[in-house]
């Protein structure tokens, strides 16, 4: 889900590739940051460095589900002007490492869908 996020960013269209991953709150806070930068006419550059972790699995839940946490580390991924490709300044500052958690159901035909994932502010990773 995360790559197709990305390119999502990257070119400020929706990846065909996205809904095969992400699914109810997880693809509606995807697509308002992708409206976001559409309004803003920005993009976002570089990468997202990933250590995602399954917290929690139930697998005898009725469809399964499980927990996912990442240490999100966003320090080479910049918001750029579209057109120019120049670096939008930010205005806030601090540690660019943010802890993510996702919830994921498996779905009748078998593949891991994401219903949500936020950033959790009060954990360190």
């Amino acid at each position: 889900m995360t790559t197709a996020e990305a390119r999502t960013y990257a070119t400020a269209k929706l990846d065909p590739e996205l809904e095969k991953y992400a699914t109810h709150k997880a693809l509606s806070d995807i697509s308002a940051t992708l409206f976001y930068h559409q309004q803003q006419k920005t993009v976002m550059r570089g990468t997202v460095e990933r250590d995602p972790e399954v917290v929690k699995l139930d697998l005898d839940a009725d469809p399964a589900k499980a927990t996912v946490k990442d240490c999100a580390d966003s320090s080479a991924y910049d918001e750029v002007d579209a057109e120019t490709g120049k670096v939008i300044e930010k205005k806030t500052s601090g540690d660019r490492r943010h802890v993510m958690k996702a919830q994921a159901f498996r779905n009748a035909a078998g593949a891991w869908r994401f219903t949500s994932h936020t950033i959790e502010r009060d954990e360190k990773c």
